[in-house]
């Protein structure tokens, strides 16, 4: 039987891991697969462990202090041959998986879907906007990536020397193996994830500009030359008192 795995990375997500998982529970009812949830147990001293094994989810420890080797190691342990990321405080529709398997099977090396935050206001509203058009221009989405065991074989996984940015840069050589392989790349408008807003509530709803006013450090970032800037927003996020 066809198995579809969601790999979920976390950290210290016990607040929003349940929210995930039950997401992922109603998505499974609307296809004919079986669906896996794999949860990566990314340093994790609260009690995000527990939550997922108690979900019935296959769970795999990691330490790195890098997304992409995080992705990786749950991609790589998941026994499914259609394959979903979904970050572990966000929520994915309730027919998203139905579409994936649709959109695997007719043409697709796989893709990205719309991102929407469970909160509203005009900061994030133009945030979700500019993402929106940069989409339209590049023709790659993010947000909850989706492809078949090939197609992640076919490009060697998330680049690990990434210490951001390796979501962009998956999603583009996706496009590229797909192209020479006569697939498309495709985005799910109409199955958006739901994401929280806890970074806008902690930074303010107009963070996503300031970040843009910052550009010498978040090409810093992206060449992993300063590692305080990815900790601060990402890797140790969590752990704000």
């Amino acid at each position: 039987m066809t198995v579809l795995s969601v790999v979920i990375p976390a950290h210290n997500e016990e607040e929003h891991l349940p929210g995930c998982l039950e997401a992922v529970r109603l998505a499974a009812e609307n296809v004919d697969v079986e669906v896996e949830a794999v949860v990566v147990l990314n340093r994790c001293t609260d009690g995000t462990a527990d939550i997922a094994r108690a979900a019935g989810a296959t769970c795999v420890e990691d330490t790195a202090r890098c997304l992409s080797a995080t992705r990786n190691k749950g991609l790589v342990a998941a026994s499914g041959d259609l394959l979903v990321t979904c970050d572990a405080d966000s929520r994915i529709h309730e027919r998203m998986l139905e579409r994936v398997v649709i959109e695997l099977s007719t043409g697709a090396v796989g893709g990205g879907v719309d991102v929407r935050h469970d909160r509203r206001s005009a900061g994030i509203a133009l945030t979700e906007w500019v993402l929106r058009m940069g989409v339209r221009v590049t023709g790659v989405s993010c947000g909850a990536f989706w492809l078949s065991r090939d197609g992640f074989r076919g490009v060697g996984g998330f680049d690990e020397r990434l210490c951001m940015g390796e979501d962009v840069d998956f999603g583009k050589r996706l496009r590229a193996w797909g192209l020479r392989n006569g697939l498309q790349y495709r985005t799910l408008w109409d199955t958006p994830v739901t994401t929280s807003a806890r970074k806008f509530d902690a930074y303010g709803d107009w963070l996503f500009f300031r970040l843009l006013a910052q550009p010498l450090r978040i090409r810093r970032s992206l060449k992993g030359q300063d590692t305080e800037f990815v900790d601060e927003y990402f890797y140790d996020f969590n752990d704000r008192a």
